[in-house]
């Protein structure tokens, strides 16, 4: 399973390897997208993604369009307010927070 962690604010270095560590320990491959300026760059890094896990990013129908194999989106922090939740139920994909 690929993990993508797609942030434009990024996590706090600690906070990465904390993720990574718990990650690849499951035997999971971990992908980082970091300070992106494009969404393309977003879309692209998520297209063979099976979880993603974002802050403020905006995950919508588009990016869920580019993310076939996308199983779950996990929000750090609090709200689903940049979530498109119907495109995510229209997907099948779980949003958790």
């Amino acid at each position: 399973m690929k993990v993508l962690i797609a942030t434009e604010k990024p996590f706090a270095p600690a906070a990465v390897e904390g993720i990574r560590k718990e990650i690849e320990g499951a035997g999971h491959q971990l992908a980082l997208l970091e300070k992106y300026t494009d969404k393309a760059q977003l879309l692209s890094a998520v297209a063979d993604a099976d979880a993603l896990i974002i802050r403020s990013d905006k995950v919508d129908a588009e990016v869920l369009d580019a993310a076939k194999q996308l199983k779950i989106v996990v929000r750090a922090g609090a709200g689903y307010d940049n979530i498109d939740l119907a495109a995510a139920t229209a997907h099948n994909v779980i949003a958790e927070n």
